[in-house]
């Protein structure tokens, strides 16, 4: 066994060990401070030069060095990375047409169950509220250890289906002497994009790429997708300026398992989490010693002989955990974790999500595992994380709608109103709100 990979079981016996368990979940306040004045400074320098500014960043860090005159990948790019692919890996254009399909239905699902509110009044008026499409969004596509067109569907899929006007998409850039791509983005990137018919592909990442989108000539009303720690906090200091969807930082995945779980299952479902970033954190809690022993096992004997152990090794030393604890105790490190995935490896899952409500998505039964998740069963992968599912939800088409209230008084409403609302103003201090009600009491 390679000691790098090895991850000792640790006890979890008292609930008010909960608090340190979680903090060491997460990164440290010293790497914190330095992400938050590295954007700052990145963002500054965005909102003040503009597009020259995101450019010259994006060379500084991707070593691209980008023309602002053609700066988005035309849609002949799209197609032609396409046609090559139908031709040459029909099996995996397949694979991307069911997930874009699966997507797009889930995301009609929910539309469907998004409906306009209206309630009659006594004297024939109305109120009541409707959803309305914002008008411009960004979509962030990570790039920098990995493509993602899956990533790329999911952001794009609901907007499309909540009525956005204009969606502009953005991903990192690589030299293209690494890559045999349009402006260093993958083809099947730029191939879910024809199928998906998004206009606007700029190959730019990191806060810049946040920075230009909120503050530059698209202006958007919203960012939305992944992304790593520089990311989540650009989106963090842009809130004010644009809307966003969550901080979706680095991935977590939850997992809690009983003695019916199978262990290469768990360590695959594991290291599936821990292969996407060294700030990943896969974390098992069972009460079955043995299948924490074996998984311990299987994740030594599986990162050692996988083409990404060098990520896996980092991922699972900083943020990798196999914790030994009763039911009631998993139950509550879930709760106070909060994370991102969770899966429940269980003989009964049902058994358990009433007690699971902050995680942003459970995967319940062994079959379940979050890969099926991240490449289109339905929901939304684009989940928040760093504890803010608490009380942040998943991407979908809500989150690129608002809610706008109407108000449609008849002058019988209006009448009836007019002397309490004027009492209420009165008291309040603010006369002319009581004036302007009762106004309307008197008009026939």
């Amino acid at each position: 066994m390679h000691r790098c990979y090895f991850i000792p079981i640790a006890d979890l016996t008292d609930r008010a060990e909960l608090p340190r368990w979680v903090a060491s979940l997460t990164r440290n306040s010293e790497t914190e401070e330095d992400t938050r004045r590295t954007v700052a400074s990145i963002l500054s320098e965005v909102r003040i030069g503009g597009l020259p500014a995101a450019l010259d960043w994006t060379e500084r860090l991707d070593g691209v060095r980008l023309d602002p005159a053609a700066l988005r990948i035309p849609a002949s790019a799209f197609a032609e990375a396409r046609t090559r692919l139908d031709r040459e890996r029909p099996e995996l254009m397949a694979a991307l047409r069911e997930l874009i399909a699966n997507v797009r239905r889930f995301a009609e699902g929910q539309r469907a169950c998004l409906r306009d509110l209206e309630l009659p009044l006594p004297g024939g008026g109305t109120v009541g509220e409707r959803w309305c499409p914002l008008r411009t969004v960004g979509v962030y596509i990570p790039g920098g250890r990995a493509f993602y067109p899956s990533t790329l569907a999911m952001t794009v899929i609901p907007a499309q289906v909540a009525g956005v006007t204009r969606i502009v998409g953005v991903t990192p850039p690589r030299p293209q002497a690494t890559l045999p791509g349009a402006w260093g983005v993958d083809p099947l990137v730029l191939a879910c994009a024809a199928e998906l018919g998004l206009e606007e592909l700029i190959p730019m990442g990191g806060a810049q790429a946040l920075g230009w989108l909120a503050y530059g000539e698209p202006a958007v009303d919203l960012v939305a997708g992944p992304g790593n720690r520089f990311v989540a906090e650009a989106k963090r200091q842009l809130l004010g300026v644009c809307g966003i969807d969550a901080l979706a930082g680095p991935t977590e995945l939850l997992v809690l398992a009983d003695g019916s779980a199978d262990p290469a299952w768990v360590a695959e479902d594991l290291l599936a989490q821990a292969e996407h970033d060294p700030d990943a954190a896969a974390v098992l809690v069972s009460e079955d010693r043995r299948l924490l022993e074996a998984v311990a096992a299987e994740l030594a004997a599986r990162t050692e002989a996988s083409p990404r152990r060098e990520i896996l090794a980092q991922s699972l030393a900083r943020h990798g955990r196999l914790v030994h604890a009763d039911r009631e105790l998993a139950i509550a490190f879930a709760q106070a974790w909060a994370p991102e995935h969770l899966e429940l490896c269980v003989r009964d899952p049902e058994a358990w999500t009433p007690h699971l409500t902050a995680a942003g998505a459970l995967f319940l039964g062994s079959s379940s595992a979050e890969a099926f998740g991240d490449y289109g069963a339905g929901p939304n992968h684009v989940l928040p994380t760093g504890r803010t599912a608490r009380y942040t939800s998943p991407l979908g088409v809500a989150t690129y709608l608002k809610r706008q209230s109407l108000l449609a008084l008849a002058p019988a409403d209006a009448r009836a109103m007019a002397p309490w609302v004027a009492r209420l103003a009165e008291a309040e201090g603010l006369p002319h709100h009581g004036r302007s009600a009762a106004l309307r009491h008197h008009h026939p």
